[in-house]
């Protein structure tokens, strides 16, 4: 890995990239650039040990509880936990929305996560507006298509297909087919470049596509739920996020 300090944006943000994978970032500076990466020893609640810099919104039907935790296994510093009832699971986001889908700037947001379980699980990982549900909390599995926006990386209950999806005023207008759930490690990126949105999973380029984006402003997100009545998790390793105006 060779790591890269370019200028980017009208004012000359610098940026930190991989000079071979460059939607791989690693943090950004100066005026217009706003970054934000996984770290261990996440700022928590001094009570109840949640991290604080992300709004969360947790979903229980039974008697079980749904939680975002800093990571206590080596080498993945976040953990999400569903409950054990079908449906439950979390919301999770970003505080604050720093970023557009507009010409003149540029974003990229890389996570790396490891599921539980492949089939029977639902996940959305991506760049969306601030939202309690992303996901159905019933009746069904899927987007939940209310109000939704945003460019997002999901897999839905009952299959292992995972589609990279825009979504604008709740209305879907881009899903590409663009790789196979697993319980390993999956690497997945998305770099939007001022006029197109290129996603990855583990480094390769699975979709390109413009059209009709999202033009609210967007924070990243993720959203957990389990898919039949038995506890699920994802181990987060890495997540990392930088837009540039």
């Amino acid at each position: 890995m060779s790591v890269e300090f370019n200028s980017k944006g009208s004012n000359g943000a610098k940026i930190w990239q991989d000079s071979v994978y460059p939607w791989r970032v690693y943090g950004a500076m100066g005026e217009g650039a706003r970054a934000w990466a996984l770290r261990p020893g996440l700022p928590c609640d001094d009570t109840t040990g949640d991290p604080t810099e992300f709004v969360v919104t947790v979903v229980e039907a039974g008697t079980g509880d749904s939680l975002l935790t800093v990571g206590e296994v080596h080498g993945y510093p976040l953990l999400l936990t569903t409950a054990a009832d079908e449906y439950d699971g979390l919301n999770v986001q970003l505080r604050g929305e720093t970023m557009k889908f507009a010409s003149a700037k540029e974003a990229f947001i890389r996570g790396k996560f490891k599921l539980s379980e492949a089939t029977h699980i639902d996940f959305l990982f991506g760049l969306c507006e601030l939202k309690t549900d992303l996901m159905k909390t019933s009746a069904a599995h899927g987007v939940l298509a209310t109000n939704v926006e945003g460019v997002f990386f999901v897999k839905v209950d009952g299959g292992t297909t995972i589609y990279v999806k825009a979504y604008k005023d709740g209305t879907e207008t881009t899903s590409v087919s663009a790789g196979t759930m697993t319980t390993s490690d999956i690497d997945y990126a998305l770099w939007w470049d001022g006029t197109w949105v290129h996603a990855y999973i583990d480094d390769v380029e699975v979709a390109t596509f413009a059209g009709t984006l999202p033009d609210g402003e967007c924070t990243p997100s993720i959203n957990l739920r389990a898919g039949s009545a038995a506890a699920r998790t994802a181990s987060v390793a890495e997540l990392a996020f930088v837009s540039i105006e």
